[in-house]
């Protein structure tokens, strides 16, 4: 659908009865749900091309709302695009990278600007990256940090937290107040060991029992990366079915979600915006996990937004947007004027968001993962991959900038995978992608000096060992 039509799908009358960033007088400021999928792919969806049945829910969600079919992430995991979310800003200008590890202070997130306009706001979260005390619990009223005193078995967790969203929403069904909910589901990161009866559920093959086992340990990718972990085709089609039931869990609670706003009246009332942090490799690339990569497997993320008076119904966008859009998109939607703070985003149903040059990713030199890499693969150079990276995709092209090691070039129409390097034989775009690439990085200056940060927290950090992140 081009983008004419979709506006004209649109609530055409609201739009012309208001000017840009307006509410109609006659209704309240809409509640905002939030939902992370950490760690899903686009194409993990059923709806974004996947064969498998993995997301009614959210099928039915992109029926009832617009899909953005090249939305992408930030970075490719998960604290600098979770800052890029709550804030509209890159990594690098929020000062959450892989080098700071936390998001400062002085930012401001979507949660402030939302409470000053007098939002009930709260979150619930499963990533331990998302923490108090890496700084984003500002402006939540109330911030549940889900993760702390897990038990270990993730599914009836997940469930738990959602549960406590769901109750938060019946609280304030009779309210009259706004609301802004964050949910963080964290279902489908690595390791993939879904319960049963659910774990056989998109079984490609018969699995060796003892391979599922194996593979249901791997808590993370800088082993395969350096070399210590051994994965073949086999391996990878396990890995990718046991993800794909994973995400079929994080479908299900959606769709838990969305009943309590349906059952509260007030969903035709709330600003649904389903996405995601990063992806995941399943043996892309002869990769796993999303470590280290920017291919299109780890930043390309779903995107569904549902508020009728503003997104189609059934709406496809093949526009790219970016997790910066997302800030912009609920303060256009509730109404809350901005102040000329620099937000390079755009409101996701402005028709001027298909006129954009292009999207970024970047991320920092991967301190942690080198300390990890020092620790448990004292052979492995880790000059290798002690160094930044950026992306760039400009329409169908795409660039990968590795700091003084190499630029890849990428035709997305013609090469999805990413698999043939054009630079070689482009060299005149390859030359022009850097030259904007480049352009780009001056302009994401931080917002307040950068500074590395050490948590003091020893359950956040026994989690984050547990999904493989700290030493």
């Amino acid at each position: 659908m081009n983008r004419i039509a979709l506006l004209m799908a649109t609530g055409a009358l609201i739009l012309i009865a208001c000017g840009p960033g307006d509410v109609p007088k006659t209704t309240r400021r809409p509640n905002v749900l939030l939902v992370v999928l950490d760690t899903v792919r686009a194409d993990a969806l059923s709806c974004y091309g996947n064969p498998r049945p993995t997301t009614p829910e959210l099928d039915q969600l992109a029926g009832e709302g617009t899909r953005f079919d090249n939305a992408y992430a930030t970075c490719f995991w998960t604290l600098p695009s979770h800052a890029s979310l709550l804030t509209g800003l890159y990594p690098s200008e929020a000062g959450a990278t892989s080098e700071t590890n936390h998001l400062p202070e002085r930012v401001t997130t979507l949660a402030e600007r939302l409470a000053a306009a007098g939002y009930r706001t709260s979150a619930v979260v499963r990533n331990a990256w998302i923490s108090v005390e890496r700084g984003f619990g500002q402006g939540f009223e109330e911030f549940v940090e889900d993760w702390r005193g897990d038990t270990g078995h993730e599914a009836d967790e997940e469930g738990a937290a959602v549960e406590r969203a769901m109750e938060w929403i019946r609280d304030r069904g009779g309210t009259g107040e706004p609301w802004f909910l964050f949910v963080n589901l964290n279902v489908a990161h690595l390791p993939y060991n879904p319960p049963e009866p659910f774990r056989s559920r998109f079984a490609s093959e018969e699995w060796p029992q003892a391979t599922v086992d194996r593979l249901m340990k791997i808590d993370g990718g800088w082993g395969h990366l350096a070399g210590g972990l051994h994965l073949d085709e086999a391996d990878f089609r396990i890995l990718r079915d046991l993800y794909e039931v994973e995400v079929s869990i994080a479908d299900e609670h959606v769709g838990r979600l969305l009943d309590a706003i349906r059952d509260s009246g007030v969903l035709e009332q709330t600003l649904v915006i389903v996405t995601a942090d990063h992806g995941e490799n399943l043996g892309d690339h002869r990769l796993i996990d999303h470590v280290y990569s920017l291919f299109d497997s780890t930043v390309r993320v779903p995107m569904i937004v549902r508020y009728p008076q503003r997104f189609a119904a059934g709406g496809v966008v093949s526009d790219a947007v970016s997790l910066i859009d997302v800030v912009p998109t609920v303060l256009d939607v509730t109404g809350i004027p901005t102040v000329d703070d620099g937000l390079e985003g755009f409101a996701m149903d402005d028709p001027g968001i298909g006129e954009r040059p292009a999207v970024f990713a970047e991320n920092g030199r991967p301190i942690n993962g080198i300390r990890l890499l020092v620790k448990w693969f004292p052979d492995f150079d880790t000059a290798a991959i002690d160094h930044q990276m950026r992306m760039i995709r400009s329409g169908d092209i795409k660039l990968i900038w590795k700091a003084d090691v190499s630029a890849e070039l990428f035709d997305l129409e013609s090469d999805p995978g990413e698999l043939v390097d054009l630079a070689p034989d482009r060299p005149d775009l390859r030359n022009q992608m850097l030259s904007d690439l480049r352009s780009w990085s001056l302009g994401v200056e931080p917002r307040v000096p950068p500074q590395a940060f050490e948590s003091r927290d020893r359950e956040s950090l026994e989690r984050l060992r547990a999904l493989g992140y700290v030493e």
